[in-house]
Formats: structure tokens, sequence, C-alpha cells
């Protein structure tokens, strides 16, 4: 977390396996394989990672879906299981997943449109930015960019 002036910001570290999406030299994208291998923590990780696939942009977005859904739901249905397999299955059925029906239609509407995306997919991040945004408004809240510490704190509270 940030301080100071800046504790409105929020930084992510441990970008140990990330990558650049297009060749420097070409810019295209970088071009679609099998065989690659898993990468990353298993809970967390894509079904294209658990499969082996060439990660891209989607499989981010999916991971970012996962620990969403971990920090609303406080677990996530595939922990415990001990095979790479029966994670990935788990994983391929959370849209019929009771929990996932309790959420609000926008983290399904942001799942799915994550898992629409080909290969080489852009994601519509400005999207993304207006379903979160208009959800924050519907429960009462602000996109203001103050997290709920700093407004406790700003007015004596603690």
């Amino acid at each position: 977390m940030g301080i100071g002036n800046q504790t409105n910001l929020v930084y992510l570290i441990d970008f140990g396996l990330s990558k650049k999406f297009r060749d420097p030299g070409t810019h295209k994208h970088i071009p679609y394989k099998k065989g690659i291998g898993f990468m990353g923590t298993p809970t967390f990780a894509s079904i294209h990672s658990h499969l082996g696939l060439e990660l891209e942009r989607q499989d981010d977005l999916e991971s970012l879906a996962y620990i969403l859904f971990y920090f609303l739901w406080g677990f996530l249905p595939w922990q415990g299981l001990r095979k790479d397999k029966a994670i990935c299955e788990s994983k391929h059925a959370i849209t019929t997943h009771k929990l996932f029906l309790d959420l609000p239609v926008e983290f399904r509407t942001f799942f799915e449109h994550c898992h629409s995306l080909s290969f080489d997919g852009k994601p519509d991040y400005d999207h993304f930015y207006d379903l979160f945004g208009n959800l924050l408004l519907q429960e009462g809240s602000q996109i203001d960019m103050a997290f709920d510490w700093d407004v406790i704190l700003a007015g004596g509270k603690n």
C-alpha cells in the first residue's frame, strides 16, 4: 500500500511469470503454442495454464477473477483438491456453481467476457471499469479512490 499522499495506491508485486504478449520487434501478438507446461499457483491459475497452453491476457483476467471470487466467498470450490486434473475440472464447472449465482451479475459478465476472448483478443478494459464502477454506485459506494480505512481515519474514528 502507498503511504503519505499516495495512500490510495495499491502496489502489485511478484511479476515473476510476466512476459510480453507482443514481439518487441514486430509488435505482433505472440503465437499460440501447446505443450508449454503448467505455470502459476494451481488455486489461481487459469485453465489454459492447467492445460499447458501459451498464456495471454485472458489468462491474467481469469486469474484475477479467481482472486476476486476468493475475496468474496472466502474460499474457492477447488481448494483442498490435490490433483491438478480435479482442480481444472472444478474450474471448468465454475459457471454452474451455486456460489457463482449468489454474486452480482457483473462478476459473471466479467468472467464470461474473459472466456469469450480469442487467443489474441484484446480485453475491453473500459467496459470492465464501467461495469464495476456501476456496481459500486448501485451498492452505495463512490469511485473516489479512497479506501474505507482512509475515510475512517480522516473522520477521527478508529
